[in-house]
Parts: structure tokens; C-alpha cells; sequence
């Protein structure tokens, strides 16, 4: 009996990263303390509330955005979050747009090049899936940033990639 080996597609694994770290990204939004959404660590900073809600958004935001085979550059204003309870319904809908539009996506359509615009200028291109590796390692920065303003804020924090100095179990 011969077993069929099933047909591994470009995003697959993608999929599975996105659904392995937004389990770490729910842990973080776990404890964003709501009275201190509007708190940023410099004025030139996003505040947490903002930064939080970006981090929610952005997957389902790139996905929609490379829907199209070109994109103009968006205006970069970022909402602030009103509550915790906005970021995580944020990051479960962009976490639905999110996987909706990868699995219908094919090899070759992920392969693509996709161009983002300034008018008619190209201002990036490339293919689809290499966009979507570079907004992943995006969000993991800004999640990174998260991370630090909690520290700033003196929140305990969460196992990441491994134990945090707040969950070291013998530290």
C-alpha cells in the first residue's frame, strides 16, 4: 500500500507561522493594561493603544492590500484602541482576512510580483509572498516594541521565545 504524500503549497507554512505567533501576539494583548492606552514611551512614539491596534491590523491589512497586483503607499495614520477587548476583536477579524486570503491564494499567485506605488512611480516590487515575509518580520518588531513598553510600564511579561525574566522559573 502506497501512501500519498499530501502537496505541500507555498503558504502552508507561512499559515502555520502566522498561527503559531498570534498566540504569542494574544498572550501580550492579554495584559495591555486599558488605563494606559494612551501612554507612549517618547512623543515622537505611537502610543500603546496605537501600537497595539497596528499590531492587530496589519496582517489582515497586507493581505487585503495584496489583493491587487499594485498598491498606492497608504497614509500612515494609525487609530488608537479604546479598549483591550477592541484590540483582540482587531487581531481575531485580521487574523480571519488573514488565512482566508492565503489559503485561496496559489504557488503561482503567490509568486507573483507585486509592486507598491507612488502615482505612477514603483516604488518596491516584488513577489507577494517575499512582501508578506517582510510584513511578518514587520509586525514581530513592532510586537517587540509591545514587549518593551510593557516592560516600561513595569507589566510582567509573557514567555516569547522562551521564558522572559518574569517567568524564569528559578531565577
Amino acid at each position: 500500500m502506497q501512501s500519498q504524500k499530501k502537496e505541500v503549497r507555498l503558504v502552508d507554512p507561512i499559515l502555520a507561522e502566522i498561527e503559531q505567533e498570534a498566540e504569542t501576539t494574544k498572550r501580550l494583548f492579554g495584559i495591555v493594561p486599558e488605563d494606559k492606552l494612551s501612554w507612549r514611551p517618547h512623543p515622537k512614539a505611537m502610543s500603546l493603544g496605537q501600537l497595539a491596534l497596528h499590531i492587530a491590523q496589519n496582517p489582515g491589512a497586507v493581505a487585503e492590500f495584496t489583493d491587487a497586483d499594485s498598491a498606492q503607499i497608504p497614509d500612515f495614520v494609525q487609530a488608537a484602541a479604546a479598549s483591550r477587548a477592541e484590540i483582540l476583536e482587531a487581531l481575531a477579524e485580521s487574523l480571519r482576512k488573514t488565512k482566508e486570503f492565503l489559503s485561496s491564494t496559489s504557488d503561482e499567485r503567490a509568486l507573483s510580483e507585486w509592486k507598491l506605488m507612488d502615482g505612477d512611480k514603483v516604488v518596491l516590487s516584488m513577489p507577494r509572498a517575499a512582501f508578506w515575509r517582510s510584513m511578518l518580520n514587520h509586525n514581530y518588531h513592532h510586537r517587540g516594541q509591545l514587549s518593551t513598553y510593557l516592560r516600561q510600564l513595569d507589566i510582567p511579561l509573557p514567555s516569547i521565545y522562551g521564558p522572559s525574566a518574569d517567568t524564569i522559573p528559578f531565577g
